[in-house]
C-alpha cells in the first residue's frame, strides 16, 4: 500500500477539507509524477471504452468485461487527495461498502474492488447505469449518457407526485439498510441517482464512510447546516431531492411552493410536504432519527388517519347541528374527546388525484400526461381526439425528428378546433412507443399497458378523406418464448439491440416475433414464429457454418488469402496476388493491362504490381460487395487499404509522432519489417540482390550488394519467411499503397499518395527501415508498387483511435 501514515504531502495544508467544485482530473495536484501513468491504467479483465464522468473523487468509465458485459468502473487516484489518511480512509468506506451493496436494491451493487500499488489508485467495477436515451438496452456505446434523477428533471421539470412518494419510500428504506450497517452515503443529490434497469438506486458511493467521518464533503444545498457524515444528514439531503421532484424548483428555493400544481393534486401534495418539511429540518432534532421513519412517513402519506376531536364535532354539526340538543351535543363532545384515538377517516388526500396519476381503470376515464382524455370502452382506453400538431411537435422535438405528413382542421364534438396531424404508420409507431416510455417513468402506466394506434378518418376542409391517428392504450398480453440454438451460445438480437444468448428465455408480446440470432463463423438467422397468450413457445436455431469472419483470429477469406489479426482489425498476411487481381478483372469484365500479366498461369502467385491507388481501392471494395453477398461477412464489415499508423503496427513500430505519413517519416532508427538487423537475414527480404545487380543492365554504383535473396524480379508472396510480427512481405517485393495521401510542407509532394516497405529494386538500408515512407503519385503505374488489404467493422486498429 501507499504510505498509510497520517502526514500530509509537502505542499499540502495542515487540514482536511474539499470544496464543492467539480475538478477535472488534469486539475488535480501532480504527486510523484503519477499524473503521467492516467493514460496508461490497466483494469484486470476489462477494456476501458469512454469516461462518462469525473470529479474532485476520481473518474467513472464505461468499460467492457472479458465475456462482453458492460460495466461502470470509477478509478480513485492518490495525487488528488492532499492527505494520504483521506485517500486511504475512503478506500476504507468502499471496503466497508462492497460486501453490503448487493444487500438492498436501491443501492448501486459493486462487483469488484482492486489496488494498484504502482500506479497510485484504487478502483472498483460498479452495474452500470442505464442510456439517458434508450434506457437499459445499450447498443451505441460512443454516445452512452447516463440515466439519473439530475437527468430526468432537467427533461422533465416537476415528476409525477406518485412516483415521487414511491421512489422516496424506496431510497429512504436503502438508506436506512446503509445507516444499519454503520455506513452513511454522504452526498445524496439527484446526480448520484441513477436508473439501473429502470430501478432508482443510490450511486457514487465514493464518499461513503463510516458514522463520525465529519471532513465536509457533498454539495451545497444538500448539505444540513451541522455538515455531513451522519444518518440524519443523510436524511436532510434524501428530503431535498424529493422537493426538487416534487417541484421542480432548485433545492435553495426550498421551501417555495411548484408553480404548476393542478388543484386537484394540491391536497396530495400539501400532504407529502409535511414530510419533507420534517425531513429537512435545520434543527436535527426535529428530523426523523432514522432512514426507517423517514420511508414510514412517506408511506403513510396515503394511509388511513386517526382524526382529532375538532375534526368529528365538524362533521357532527355538519350532519345533524339542528337535531341535537345542547345537553346531548356536551355529551358527544365529552366522549369524542374521550375516544378521538379510536375514531378514523380517509383524508381527502389519501387517493391520487384522478385527472392526474390513476393507472387506467377498467369502466373509468383516464387522463394522460398530456392531459388527453381517454374514453374506456370494452377492452381499451381510446382517445377522445385524433392526435394534434401540439401533442406530435412535442415527440418531434423530444426526439429531434423532422415532420413527413399533412395537418388537417378538425372540428371536434364539442365544438373546439383541433388541427390534427396525417402521418406515416413509423412515425406513428414511434410516437406510441415514445408516449409509452413517457407515461412509465412518470410512474402511471405500469408494465402491463401500452399506447397503440389505428387509423380514423377523418375530412379535409376540401371533402376528401384522409386518415388520422387515433391513439389508444390497452393491455398487453404476454407469452414465453425460449431460444435455443445449435451451436450455442449465440447471441440473440431485436431491431439490431442485443438481449442476451442463447439459451435465452424471453417474455414477449402475445403475437408474431422476430429475432436475430448470430454466432461467430456462422449464417445470420432470422427466427419467426407466434408466440401464444401465457404459454411458452419453444424454438431451436440451427446455425450453418459458412466459414465468415471472427475478429481477433486468423481466418482464410474467399480468395485464400490469410488474414491476420492487428489491433481491432484483421490485416492480409500478404499482398494482393496476380491470381486475386484476375478474378476482379474478369467479374468486372475490366481490360486488363499488359502488365499486370494475367494471362501467365505460372506467374499468377507474384503480387500484383503496376496499379493505382484507385485501382487497389476498387479491388477492395469488390471484394466486399462479393463477400457480402455471400455472407461471408457481415455488413458493417469492409476491406480497404491499411491507415499508415496500421502499416506502422504491423511492421513493429510503436506509436509515432506526427500527424501525417511525411511528419512521420524516418523517425524511428533501428526497427525493420524483418527485426533489429543489418543486412537482413537469408530468406526474409526480396532486395535488389546479388542476382539482381547481375542481372541488371545497368548497374548501379558502387559494389555488388552482400545479400542473396535468390530473385532477380518479383518473388512468390509466400516465398520468403515471414517477418517477426508474423506477415510475409512488408521487407521487399513491392512497395505497398497505404490509405493517406504524403501530406507535410512541401507543396509539391503533399498530395502524393504514400508507399511503404521497399521492393525488389530497394539497394540503400534506409529503405528498408520500418519508419521510411515514400512518396508516389496516386496515379503512377510502377512495377515495384502493389498493396494489401486490411479487413475492418468500421474501426482503425488502435484501441484509443
Amino acid at each position: 500500500m501507499l504510505n498509510p501514515d497520517d502526514q500530509p504531502l509537502p505542499d499540502a495544508v495542515e487540514e482536511e477539507h474539499s470544496s464543492t467544485k467539480t475538478l477535472e482530473p488534469s486539475e488535480g495536484r501532480a504527486v510523484g509524477g503519477l499524473s503521467e501513468l492516467r493514460n496508461h491504467v490497466h483494469i484486470p479483465d476489462y477494456r476501458l471504452i469512454k469516461r462518462i464522468g469525473s470529479g474532485a473523487y476520481g473518474e467513472v468509465w464505461l468499460a467492457e468485461s472479458v465475456t462482453g458485459a458492460l460495466r461502470a468502473v470509477k478509478i480513485v487516484w492518490r495525487e488528488d487527495f492532499e492527505l494520504t489518511k483521506t485517500f486511504h480512509r475512503e478506500f476504507q468506506g468502499i471496503q466497508q461498502f462492497e460486501p453490503i451493496s448487493r444487500g438492498h436494491p436501491g443501492l448501486v451493487h459493486i462487483l469488484h474492488v482492486g489496488w494498484n500499488e504502482e500506479g497510485g489508485y484504487y478502483y472498483y467495477v460498479m452495474e452500470l447505469a442505464d442510456d439517458e436515451v434508450n434506457g437499459p438496452n445499450l447498443h451505441d456505446a460512443e454516445n452512452y449518457v447516463p440515466r439519473t434523477l439530475g437527468t430526468d428533471l432537467k427533461r422533465h421539470g416537476r415528476l409525477d407526485l406518485h412516483f415521487c412518494q414511491e421512489e422516496g419510500v424506496f431510497l429512504a428504506d436503502a438508506l436506512h439498510y446503509m445507516h444499519n450497517h454503520g455506513l452513511t452515503h454522504r452526498d445524496v443529490k439527484p446526480a448520484n441517482i441513477i436508473y439501473c434497469g429502470g430501478v432508482c438506486k443510490l450511486a457514487d458511493i465514493g464518499l461513503v464512510a463510516g458514522f463520525g467521518e465529519r471532513s465536509f464533503v457533498g454539495t451545497e444545498g444538500f448539505v444540513p447546516p451541522e455538515g455531513p457524515g451522519t444518518p440524519q444528514a443523510d436524511i436532510y439531503s434524501l428530503g431535498k431531492v424529493i422537493y426538487e421532484m416534487t417541484t421542480g424548483k432548485d433545492r435553495m428555493e426550498f421551501p417555495e411552493v411548484p408553480d404548476n400544481l393542478d388543484e386537484a393534486e394540491m391536497p396530495f401534495w400539501k400532504n407529502l410536504n409535511q414530510v419533507i418539511i420534517r425531513a429537512c429540518a435545520p434543527d436535527l432534532n426535529e428530523r426523523f432519527s432514522t432512514g426507517g421513519e423517514f420511508a414510514d412517513a412517506l408511506r403513510r402519506v396515503t394511509a388511513v388517519r386517526p382524526i382529532s376531536a375538532f375534526q368529528f364535532v365538524s362533521m357532527g354539526l355538519h350532519r345533524a347541528a339542528l337535531f341535537l340538543l345542547g345537553s346531548a351535543f356536551c355529551g358527544a363532545l365529552w366522549a369524542t374527546v374521550q375516544q378521538r384515538d379510536h375514531w378514523t377517516f380517509r383524508a381527502p388526500a389519501a387517493t391520487a388525484p384522478p385527472t392526474i396519476a390513476l393507472y387506467p381503470t377498467a369502466g373509468k376515464p383516464w387522463r394522460s400526461l398530456d392531459k388527453q382524455w381517454f374514453t374506456f370502452r370494452k377492452t381499451e382506453h381510446v382517445a377522445d381526439a385524433p392526435l394534434d400538431i401540439a401533442q406530435f411537435n412535442a415527440f418531434l422535438e423530444s426526439t429531434m425528428r423532422s415532420f413527413e405528413g399533412e395537418v388537417v382542421p378538425l372540428m371536434l364534438a364539442n365544438k373546439k378546433s383541433s388541427y390534427v396531424v396525417v402521418i406515416p404508420p413509423r412515425d406513428a409507431n414511434d410516437y406510441c412507443q415514445w408516449m409509452t416510455e413517457r407515461e412509465r417513468v412518470a410512474g402511471r402506466l405500469p408494465e402491463g399497458f401500452e399506447y397503440a394506434w389505428r387509423p380514423l378518418a377523418v375530412k379535409r376542409p376540401d371533402g376528401t378523406v384522409a386518415s388520422a391517428v387515433e391513439c389508444v392504450v390497452r393491455t398487453v398480453e404476454y407469452g414465453t418464448l425460449t431460444l435455443t440454438s445449435a451451436p450455442a451460445p449465440a447471441k440473440v438480437y431485436k431491431d439490431g439491440v442485443p438481449l442476451g444468448e442463447t439459451p435465452l428465455s424471453i417474455r414477449a408480446k402475445a403475437g408474431p416475433f422476430e429475432y436475430e440470432v448470430r454466432y461467430p463463423g456462422y449464417k445470420p438467422e432470422t427466427v419467426k414464429g407466434i408466440v401464444a397468450v401465457g404459454k411458452e413457445s419453444k424454438q431451436l436455431v440451427k446455425m450453418k457454418n459458412i466459414r465468415a469472419v471472427i475478429f481477433g483470429k486468423m481466418w482464410t477469406n474467399t480468395q485464400g488469402m490469410k488474414l491476420l489479426p492487428l489491433g481491432r482489425v484483421m490485416m492480409g498476411d500478404h499482398e494482393v496476388r496476380r491470381r486475386d487481381f484476375k478474378e476482379f478483372v474478369e467479374d468486372r469484365k475490366l481490360k486488363a493491362l499488359p502488365e499486370w500479366r494475367l494471362e501467365v498461369n505460372a506467374e499468377l502467385d507474384l503480387p500484383i504490381s503496376f496499379v493505382t491507388r484507385a485501382e487497389a481501392e476498387a479491388f477492395a471494395f469488390w471484394l466486399t460487395q462479393r463477400e457480402q453477398s455471400q455472407e461471408i461477412i457481415d455488413g458493417e464489415h469492409s476491406y480497404r487499404l491499411p491507415w499508415d499508423d496500421e502499416w506502422s503496427m504491423a511492421a513493429g513500430l510503436p506509436r509515432e509522432k506526427g500527424n501525417s505519413p511525411a511528419e512521420r517519416h524516418m523517425r524511428i532508427e533501428g526497427i525493420y519489417p524483418y527485426g533489429y538487423v543489418w543486412p537482413p537475414p537469408p530468406q526474409s527480404s526480396n532486395l535488389f540482390d546479388e542476382a539482381a545487380f547481375n542481372a541488371a543492365v545497368t548497374k548501379p554504383a558502387g559494389k555488388s550488394p552482400d545479400y542473396k535473396d535468390g530473385f532477380a524480379g518479383l518473388s512468390p508472396v509466400l516465398a520468403l519467411k515471414a517477418g517477426v510480427w508474423g506477415f510475409h512481405g512488408l521487407s521487399g517485393n513491392v512497395w505497398e499503397w497505404v490509405q493517406e495521401d504524403f501530406g507535410g510542407e512541401d507543396a509539391a509532394l503533399k498530395s502524393f499518395g504514400t508507399v511503404r516497405g521497399g521492393a525488389y529494386t530497394t539497394l540503400e538500408r534506409e529503405q528498408l527501415l520500418s519508419c521510411y515512407r515514400q512518396a508516389v503519385a496516386p496515379t503512377d503505374r510502377r512495377p515495384d508498387v502493389g498493396f494489401r488489404l486490411v479487413l475492418t467493422s468500421g474501426r482503425s486498429a488502435r484501441d484509443d483511435d
